[in-house]
């Protein structure tokens, strides 16, 4: 094999990858990588692994102060669920919280969470999940 066909076939091996990896492909594969799928656009919705860890990290997270005052409410959380079913950091929001001390409970409850990921086409997806939150005294 000549010599100037193996440097050649080098050059554009190494501008396919170099296109592929820094170009209009990449920008693509990485907005895919980033796209953050609602509820109504997954086939199948994030489903808690087990939701009797999730029930003993809410009742473990129950602030004692208005446990003991028979205190208690509904926190709505909102979250992204990443591909490998785990909350993402910086990702928990407290939409809404009948206490204060509930909604700091539950964001720490929510980011804790673990899941089998949402799923589109088949694949996972990044899925943003809000999740109602209940304390009550019993």
């Amino acid at each position: 094999m000549p010599q100037s066909f193996v440097r050649r076939s080098s050059l554009f091996a190494a501008v396919a990858v170099a296109v592929f990896s820094f170009g209009p492909f990449a920008s693509t594969a990485q907005a895919q990588d980033d796209k953050v799928f609602a509820l109504a656009d997954v086939q199948s919705p994030p489903k808690l692994k087990s939701p009797a860890a999730a029930g003993r990290l809410i009742s473990d997270s129950y602030p004692a102060d208005l446990k003991s005052r028979g205190i208690g409410g509904m926190v709505q959380v909102e979250f992204v669920v990443g591909v490998d079913g785990k909350v993402e950091a910086g990702s928990v929001k407290v939409l809404d919280a009948t206490q204060t001390q509930l909604g700091e409970a539950a964001k720490g409850v929510a980011a804790k969470l673990v899941f089998n990921p949402g799923k589109a086409a088949g694949t996972p997806v990044k899925t943003k999940v809000v999740l109602p939150i209940v304390y009550k005294v019993n």
